[in-house]
């Protein structure tokens, strides 16, 4: 049997769900609205993927929203649900 090296780019592939490369191959994130944001980190050899909301005006953090926490691929498939939802929603 051939071993098969697949090389994944992470970058790319936020990018492609709309996501901002905050660092590259480790944090992502986007802005949902003036006062949420959607984050993807890859923390403790696994991704997580959550929505945190503030505050106007201040940084203090007003809600948190668990969103996938595992792969890449899986958190990235459940992010790009999740950032469609929310567009659906908002009528954008």
């Amino acid at each position: 049997m051939q071993a098969t090296n697949i090389e994944i780019n992470y970058d790319r592939q936020a990018k492609k769900i709309g996501l901002i490369v905050g660092i590259s191959e480790e944090v992502y994130f986007c802005s949902i609205s003036r006062v949420s944001a959607v984050y993807v980190e890859y923390i403790d050899e696994k991704w997580v993927a959550w929505r945190e909301s503030y505050v106007p005006n201040t940084n203090r953090r007003s809600s948190y929203k668990l969103i996938a926490h595992g792969s890449f691929e899986l958190v990235i498939a459940r992010t790009k649900n999740y950032l469609g939802y929310i567009k659906r929603n908002r009528g954008y």
